[in-house]
């Protein structure tokens, strides 16, 4: 059986649990904690980061690598369906979620998950807000009148799903200003996987 080391709110982790979900992957579950490293961490991740994930021999330190691998091996291509020009777009989209929609969201969630009320940076707060309020409208535009971000629910969904999912967690979800996102995002909440990957638990600031 396959073992996911993670972080229960790790987005990165969370994309994986979504995409073994879809897959239909048993897996067992290896939990951190957050600046802790696990020694199959250190063991097998150069940059010593959840999530890892472990399949016999062959050893993955990279979600989207996860994802395609689950792809090949368990989904029988539903993670990454179509054509050859809807899979790169969907590819493209997943590399959107990690190269743009985290970084627009880090610092809302640093300061909301380790900070009180009182002692979080404002000015930090609102830079980040505006920057995610500018990928919600960049997210809508993409849909486009589509259901899914990929072909059926796949892996640009799984670690948009994600994404979308820490920031509501942290008060700062989708709104009807962005329609289509809203809607996808309150869709997505209704499917089987939601339940199945969804954290244990947030990081929330100590009193």
């Amino acid at each position: 059986m396959m073992e996911l080391v993670q972080r229960s709110d790790c987005p990165f982790c969370w994309k994986v649990r979504l995409g073994l979900a879809v897959a239909g992957a048993s897996y067992q579950s290896t939990m951190t904690v957050l600046g802790q490293k696990h020694p199959t961490v250190l063991n097998h991740n150069p940059k010593q980061s959840v999530p890892v994930l472990i399949d016999g021999e062959t050893v993955m330190w990279e979600s989207t690598v996860m994802l395609e691998y689950l792809d090949d091996v368990y989904a029988e291509g539903r993670l990454y369906a179509g054509s050859g020009a809807r899979r790169a777009l969907t590819r493209t989209r997943v590399a959107y979620s990690d190269g743009v929609v985290g970084p627009a969201l880090r610092d809302l969630v640093f300061e909301r998950r380790s900070k009180r009320s009182a002692d979080q940076d404002p000015s930090l707060i609102e830079r980040s807000l505006e920057s995610w309020q500018q990928v919600q409208r960049e997210l809508d535009a993409m849909l486009d009148g589509q259901l899914t971000f990929s072909e059926g629910f796949g892996a640009a969904d799984c670690a948009l799903l994600a994404r979308v999912g820490v920031a509501d967690a942290y008060d700062a979800g989708p709104t009807a200003s962005t329609p289509q996102l809203k809607a996808w995002y309150e869709r997505s909440k209704q499917r089987p996987w939601w339940d199945q990957a969804y954290p244990t638990s947030f990081i929330r600031p100590t009193a």
